[in-house]
């Protein structure tokens, strides 16, 4: 048993989940910036922090935490570090993008450079998820909510519309909270249609070549 190469490969491993992580929380926070629309799960933790008045990555923890509950209760096995590190500072990753270029926030909200800047955070989400499940180190507890239906209902729902539903909730809850504060189309726009049909073929394209490179880890 090669113990130095088992250290080795759960230090890189663990060093690419928090390299995914960070990009998502990046990319996240790009999305807030530009207001084009986001991701199901952040319009939805958008528009209840905003609702509410809590910091988004609280909020965001808050919600993490209560699926992790179920998570340890029907999908125990897809608990890592990385199901530990995405719960706790994706959020506040993003929020920390919102505070670095909080005095030059109207450059990106009221500017022609919103749409690249949509743009590159489309890629560097894929980019992010892709390194993240690579590393095989847990899973997020936001994605195991469709594996959770798929078991519970003995296959009468299948992970594809499990996923569906999930993101159709969290884009319906996102919108009524967001319809509070008058945010709706800031947090749901073209860049919530981009992520529907972009993010999968990026993830695939990216995760091939993760996939690879992690293999002989």
């Amino acid at each position: 048993m090669n113990t130095a190469g088992n250290v080795k490969g759960i230090c890189v491993r663990t060093l690419v989940v928090m390299l995914g992580v960070i990009i998502c929380g990046v990319s996240v926070g790009l999305f807030k910036l530009v207001e084009l629309g986001a991701d199901p799960y952040t319009v939805m933790n958008t528009a209840i922090s905003a609702c509410i008045g809590m910091q988004f990555g609280t909020l965001q923890l808050l919600v993490n935490i209560g699926l992790f509950v179920l998570v340890i209760a029907f999908k125990r096995e897809f608990i890592g570090f990385g199901t530990i590190f995405c719960m706790v500072f994706l959020g506040y990753t993003a929020d920390f993008v919102m505070w670095l270029t909080r005095d030059i926030q109207e450059v990106f909200t009221e500017g022609m450079l919103r749409f690249p800047v949509l743009a590159v955070s489309v890629v560097l989400l894929g980019l992010g998820a892709a390194l993240y499940a690579s590393a095989n180190m847990g899973m997020s507890p936001y994605d195991c909510l469709a594996y959770i239906m798929e078991e519970q209902t003995k296959g009468k729902i299948s992970f594809q519309s499990g996923r569906i539903i999930t993101d159709v909730f969290s884009v319906c809850a996102g919108f009524l909270f967001a319809l509070m504060t008058g945010i709706q189309w800031k947090i749901i726009g073209i860049g919530t249609i981009l992520l529907a049909v972009a993010t999968g073929p990026l993830i695939r394209f990216f995760r091939v070549r993760f996939d690879k490179l992690l293999a002989g880890i």
